[in-house]
């Protein structure tokens, strides 16, 4: 190790040993004790002097050097310990941030409602701002009392949910919330009509519920007709489709009448408007779904995503409304508590959410919290946490390892206990990023997860597939890992082109260019007409064929690219503009001038524009 490094990550470990030491001191100082404390009695001690002192910084130093002893010291089965310190450190530092004045109040009510308490600090998100979350759950409070402990999934994930504004644009039409507080009303008023009810349904999943953007007097229309309905992405078809807006691009007929529900009923839209209809009958019955939007070879178009439920398993429908073009395509929906796009298998994972019990979701969270603190320590070289005096703990007989191999059993118990928990996932994920997991590791982990993901889940399978496949040194084993997730992944083409992608992005950056223009040609011929990933493969190849000094070939690649493509059918120059005719044709079009021939180009536009102008 270089002498400067040497010197800063020596520095670097006495600080936090210095700050650990400190906490733990401050905790043994501030408040002797007779006997030792188990975990839970520590945690509620930590949260007792917090209420009575109003010191967050105590606190949160506190609870910190709690939670990084039990991470390192607390043998693996005891995950009732490993809980009880990420949910003291969570809470510690998520009340910080609340002014003293709400937390004065809002912490009693927390205390005594402890399932709520430890619902709210598990479902907060990673760099989510906790206090308009606790905000919200002060106007819940403040306008009923206790009840909204009695539903604690329901809260949180209101509390989750609107912590901020939730407003959405449906084509030209725009939506936004009711009040928060009136939806609580509404959920638990008609709680006995909601198809799935609202007291055991996860907080991660009544969040595609409560984002509900239809007036209260649209949900109880939608309430009324279509209770207990099991199969609500078919009424993405009780909508009678608006030909003249699609194909004459006219002002719609909902449009002008004014954007609800009845009225998309009686006269009817477009896909945009057919799937917000779904979504929104489902919200109010109590289904989660979600507005799912993806884009083909010819147009964009909107889907429905519903949760389905038997018994104690359950999957999401992202196939009603989704027609045969779209199959093959991926998928891409919000999130409503981060609000960022997201695909819609990373959706359907959370499936496995159903039948799960409270209790091994918090595990996995709080395992994951162990494993990401192992990682800090093992990237910082920080010397291990010293002990917590008055802690009473069943301790492993040396402290646990900080490397890769002991975040990964960790995190492999966090997902067994949870398989929809994609953060979970994630932290393995980051560890093949960075190149941090041996050969035998990601091949056990790319088994992990074609076993449990595979073919249900498949975006999120390439998602988790990808680092650890491009992580691997040799292009030709590389290559052999590809191939099979190729295979993997032959019904969805938008999936199977981006592996293409991938081998020839590997091969070029290997200065094999005749390798990578095999994979981006098989991408050109085979998927021209699935989607919109057939552009970036003719840019690739464009480059490669420049930087070899054959420029003199890119007009003949894009105009055999785009004769291959199916023109776009019947529909209004707006919608034909998003085809792949459409944008391979400007783009030849471009190499043509380029080129000096400005007559073709000329004509190829003039076909284009009789074609799109129609």
């Amino acid at each position: 190790m270089q002498p400067s490094r040497f010197l800063s990550t020596l520095c670097l470990s006495t600080c936090l040993c210095l700050s650990l030491f400190c906490a733990t001191a401050q905790a043994t100082d501030t408040q002797p004790t007779t006997k030792s404390l188990s975990p839970a009695e520590y945690a509620k001690r930590i949260l007792d002097d917090l209420a009575e002192s109003g010191d967050t910084a105590a606190a949160q130093q506190r609870a910190r050097a709690f939670f990084a002893y039990v991470a390192t010291h607390a043998r693996q089965a005891d995950t009732r310990s490993m809980v009880e310190a990420a949910y003291a450190r969570r809470l510690t530092a998520q009340l910080a941030q609340v002014e003293p004045q709400a937390r004065d109040t809002l912490l009693p009510y927390l205390r005594q409602h402890d399932t709520l308490a430890r619902t709210l600090a598990f479902v907060i998100a990673d760099g989510e701002n906790p206090k308009p979350v606790f905000a919200m759950l002060d106007k819940l409070r403040a306008a009923y009392g206790d009840k909204p402990a009695d539903y604690p999934s329901l809260t949180a994930a209101l509390c989750v949910v609107h912590d901020a504004p939730l407003r959405r644009r449906v084509n030209e039409n725009k939506v936004a919330t009711e009040d928060p507080v009136a939806l609580f009303d509404y959920y638990t008023t008609n709680e006995n009509k909601m198809l799935f009810g609202v007291r055991k349904v996860p907080a991660e999943l009544l969040v595609w519920v409560v984002d509900c953007t239809a007036t209260l007097d649209e949900m109880r229309w939608a309430l009324d007709r279509y209770r207990g309905d099991t199969n609500v992405g078919k009424r993405f078809f009780d909508i009678a489709y608006d030909h003249e807006h699609f194909r004459k691009g006219t002002k719609k007929k909902v449009t002008e009448k004014g954007f609800d529900l009845p009225n998309i009923k009686k006269y009817g839209g477009v896909c945009a408007d057919q799937a917000y209809f779904a979504v929104s009958v489902g919200k109010a019955i109590g289904v989660p779904t979600t507005y799912v939007t993806g884009q083909s070879a010819s147009v964009g178009h909107a889907w429905v995503g519903f949760l389905q439920a038997r018994g104690n398993t359950g999957q999401w429908n992202f196939n009603v409304g989704r027609y045969r073009a779209y199959q093959g395509v991926r998928g891409n929906v919000q999130d409503p508590q981060t609000r960022r796009r997201i695909p819609d298998s990373y959706v359907s994972l959370r499936a496995e959410l159903i039948g799960t019990r409270l209790t091994d979701r918090h595990a996995a969270i709080a395992l994951t919290d162990a494993a990401l603190y192992l990682r800090q320590l093992d990237e910082h070289e920080a010397e291990t946490p010293p002990t917590v005096e008055g802690l009473a703990l069943s301790s492993l007989a040396k402290p646990r390892r900080t490397d890769a191999t002991t975040q990964l059993a960790l995190l492999r118990d966090a997902v067994r206990r949870n398989k929809g928990d994609a953060r979970a996932w994630f932290a393995v994920r980051a560890l093949a990023k960075r190149d941090q997991m041996t050969f035998a590791q990601k091949k056990q982990w790319a088994n992990e997860v074609q076993k449990v993901c595979g073919r249900s889940y498949p975006d999120f399978t390439l998602a988790m597939l990808k680092p650890m496949i491009e992580s691997i040194d040799d292009p030709r084993e590389q290559t052999k890992l590809w191939d099979a997730a190729f295979k993997l992944f032959t019904k969805r083409k938008d999936l199977a082109a981006e592996v293409r992608v991938a081998q020839g992005d590997l091969w070029r950056a290997h200065g094999e260019p005749q390798k990578a223009g095999r994979y981006y040609e098989d991408v050109i011929t085979r998927f021209a007409n699935a989607g919109p990933f057939v552009i970036g493969a003719l840019k690739a190849t464009e480059q490669m064929l420049v930087a070899d000094d054959k420029a003199d070939r890119v007009t003949t690649l894009y105009a055999q690219t785009w004769q291959r493509i199916q023109k776009p059918g019947n529909m209004a120059g707006t919608f034909q503009t998003q085809s792949n005719w459409y944008r391979v044709g400007m783009l030849y079009a471009q190499k043509l001038e380029q080129h000096g021939d400005a007559d073709e180009a000329q004509a190829v536009r003039a076909k284009i524009h009789g074609v799109v102008g129609k």
